[in-house]
C-alpha cells in the first residue's frame, strides 16, 4: 500500500513551524491566578467576616444574658426583696437599715454586698491563675449548686439570709462571665441607655460634629436594654401563669441554664468530649462547625 504524499511548499513548513513553537511557548494558566480578586482583597475579606461574625455572637450572648438578669431581678423584687444581680439597691437598703437602726436587715445586705464581692473576686483569681484554661466551664457546677442550694433552703422555710448570700456569690461569676464575654456590662441598663442617648445626640448635634452613631456600640447597648426588658415581661408572664415555681423551682431552672450556657461557652477548650480521636479530646474548628 503506498501512502499518499503530500507536498508543501517551504512557506507553508515555515508556518508550520511557527505555530509549533508559538503552542510549546504558550504560558500554562496557573491556579494562583485563577481568582479575579487579589490576595489581599481576599484577606481583608476573609478578616472583616469573621470580625462580623464574632460581634454578632458577642451581641447575641449579651441579649441572652440581659434577658436572664431582668427574669431574675423581678423574681427578687417579688420573693426575696433584693438584688443579687446588681448591688446599688442593695447599698442604699444597707443605709437606709443603718440609720433606722434595723441592725439584722443591715447585716444582711452588708452579707449580701460582700458575698458578690467574694464572687466576683473568685472568677479574677481564677482567672489570673488559669488564663487559658475552661474557666467557665469550671464554675459551671459552683452557680449551679448555689442556685438549687437556694431553692431548697427557701422550699423548707429558711430564712432568705443563706440563700442571698449564695445567689449573690453567684451572680458575682455570672456577671464577671458576661463582661469577659460579651465585653459589655450586661446588668448594667442604665449605663446602656446612657450610651444610647449620648449616641443620638452626638449625631443630632452640630457642635458634636454630627458624629456617626457606631454600629457595634449601638447594637450591643440596645441588646442589653431589649433582652433585659424581655426577661422581666417574661418573668411577669411566668408569674401569672405558674405562681408555685416563684416559691420553687424557678431559681434550679435557671442555675441548670447559666451551667449548661457556661460549659458551651467552654467548649472548645474543653473540646467535644462525646467525639474522641485515638483516644484524645478533640478540639473543635475554627468555623465552630466540625470536631477535628
Amino acid at each position: 500500500m503506498h501512502l499518499p504524499m503530500i507536498l508543501y511548499s517551504n512557506n507553508n513548513v515555515s508556518t508550520l513551524r511557527n505555530r509549533n513553537l508559538q503552542i510549546h511557548q504558550s504560558p500554562q494558566p496557573s491556579c494562583l491566578y485563577m481568582s479575579s480578586k487579589p490576595p489581599s482583597t481576599t484577606a481583608a475579606a476573609i478578616a472583616t467576616s469573621t470580625k462580623e461574625r464574632l460581634f454578632f455572637q458577642k451581641k447575641r450572648m449579651a441579649t441572652f444574658m440581659a434577658f436572664m438578669t431582668g427574669w431574675a431581678d423581678l423574681l427578687f423584687i417579688k420573693k426575696y426583696n433584693f438584688f443579687a444581680t446588681m448591688m446599688t439597691g442593695n447599698s442604699m437598703k444597707m443605709a437606709n437599715a443603718l440609720v433606722d437602726g434595723r441592725i439584722t436587715d443591715m447585716c444582711f445586705f452588708l452579707s449580701v454586698i460582700i458575698s458578690y464581692i467574694v464572687g466576683v473576686g473568685t472568677f479574677r483569681r481564677a482567672e489570673l491563675s488559669y488564663k487559658d484554661k475552661a474557666i467557665n466551664g469550671l464554675f459551671a457546677p459552683i452557680v449551679v449548686a448555689c442556685f438549687i442550694c437556694s431553692d431548697y433552703l427557701s422550699w423548707i422555710g429558711a430564712s432568705k439570709f443563706i440563700p442571698g448570700v449564695l445567689l449573690s456569690f453567684a451572680w458575682g461569676i455570672i456577671n464577671s462571665v458576661g463582661s469577659e464575654v460579651t465585653g459589655t456590662l450586661i446588668f448594667v441598663v442604665t449605663g446602656a441607655m446612657t450610651r444610647v442617648a449620648n449616641m443620638i445626640v452626638d449625631r443630632m448635634s452640630r457642635t458634636a460634629g454630627r458624629k456617626k452613631i457606631p454600629k457595634e456600640g449601638f447594637l450591643m447597648s440596645m441588646s442589653v436594654i431589649g433582652g433585659f426588658i424581655l426577661g422581666a415581661a417574661w418573668s411577669a408572664i411566668l408569674s401569672l401563669k405558674a405562681p408555685k415555681l416563684l416559691t420553687r423551682g424557678t431559681f434550679s431552672i435557671m442555675g441548670v441554664i447559666y451551667g449548661l450556657l457556661f460549659l458551651w461557652l467552654d467548649r472548645s477548650e474543653l473540646g467535644n468530649w462525646w467525639q474522641k480521636k485515638n483516644g484524645k479530646l478533640c478540639e473543635i474548628s475554627a468555623d465552630e462547625t466540625s470536631c477535628e
